[in-house]
């Protein structure tokens, strides 16, 4: 059977708060990555899209995405899964995985996960052995779909749902390209426990300052995360090019953090699939560490694909990768450092 699907028409804002209320088991304001934390239920929900910084196809204020992760179809917070899942051995991770477009037009999200920072195939829909997996929701829809992982080892695991919004609108026009930078990306993420163990890996992080090409200054930005320019310390947003099939392309990724000491992984996606930060390199994900106020510029190249069309860049950044996300069942941990997922600009490669 597939998936569960609800489609509610909304008549008024009260009805609209109800229905984000029993989707996501905590209400949400519709705002740019921004989240609401109930310490009364110490549960969390989350909605990514902002109309009044994107402004373009129509979206009016007021309209945005949730998504949740749930033990069965049902959104109230009761099912929503903890963040800790502690499985026997041999045990898939198994649930659902809620997206619901409050929109007035119907829109495609692109869902996969990953597994210790890199893709891994998984069930989806009652679907197997694919990677991305394309969903479609008519205005005010809510699908419940659910997932499993198997063949987890045992051990300590961090596991991430990714959701990207409007994948493959391959859009040249800046009003849509910025609007990407990250407003189009939802994730949630969870601590794995399989078999006798409870701890999780230990990460060796990666000196930035020997990636980068230079400093950006203490003053490049008042926030942490990363900026992805065609020129090292660029303030510029990095929205289209022109490209030869098959060239060379460098770029840059600037980042850093401002206030505090950030951890983080950082992975570059091409059509949505992992590459190297650089056409030499190998590594798909890489774990850095900031001091507050070091921000440098990592250069970062590719070779263009030889099909013609318009190709997605972007970078994800995780920050506070392979740590403990609850205290105890139930109880989320407070850090300093921003903790959701974020994302470059989605930067359009127009292959000519």
């Amino acid at each position: 059977m597939r998936g569960h699907k609800k489609k509610i028409k909304i008549l008024g804002s009260l009805a609209l708060i109800i229905l984000l209320a029993m989707l996501l088991f905590n209400s949400g304001t519709g705002s740019f990555w921004r989240f609401e934390f109930n310490e009364s239920n110490q549960s969390e929900s989350r909605l990514t899209y902002d109309p009044e910084r994107v402004g373009e196809g129509g979206i009016e204020l007021g309209e945005s995405f949730g998504i949740a992760l749930l033990d069965a179809p049902i959104g109230t917070k009761e099912h929503g899964m903890k963040k800790s899942q502690f499985l026997n051995h041999g045990e898939n991770l198994s649930g659902y995985f809620s997206v619901n477009n409050q929109m007035h037009e119907a829109y495609d999200y692109l869902i996969f996960c990953l597994l210790d920072y890199e893709q891994v195939p998984f069930t989806f829909d009652n679907e197997s052995g694919q990677i991305l997996y394309k969903i479609h929701l008519e205005p005010y829809e809510a699908g419940f779909y659910p997932f499993e992982l198997n063949g987890i080892e045992e051990g300590g695991h961090d596991f991430e749902i990714v959701v990207i919004f409007r994948p493959y609108e391959n859009s040249l026009n800046e009003t849509f390209r910025r609007s990407t930078r990250g407003g189009h990306l939802g994730s949630q993420r969870q601590n794995l426990f399989v078999g006798n163990y409870s701890d999780l890996p230990a990460v060796n992080y990666t000196n930035m300052s020997v990636m980068s090409c230079c400093s950006c200054g203490s003053e490049y930005m008042h926030a942490e995360g990363m900026l992805i320019t065609k020129e090292p310390c660029s303030k510029q947003l990095w929205l289209t090019e022109d490209v030869e099939p098959g060239g060379l392309l460098n770029y840059t990724i600037n980042a850093g953090t401002y206030e505090y000491p950030v951890t983080f992984a950082m992975m570059v996606l091409l059509d949505y699939k992992p590459i190297p930060l650089n056409v030499n390199g190998t590594d798909l994900v890489i774990f850095g560490k900031f001091e507050p106020e070091e921000f440098v510029a990592i250069p970062a190249s590719l070779i263009v694909p030889e099909e013609k069309g318009v190709h997605e860049l972007l970078v994800l950044w995780f920050p506070v990768p392979y740590k403990r996300l609850e205290t105890s069942p139930g109880v989320i941990v407070r850090f300093e450092q921003w903790f959701w997922t974020d994302t470059s600009t989605r930067v359009g490669l127009n292959v000519t």
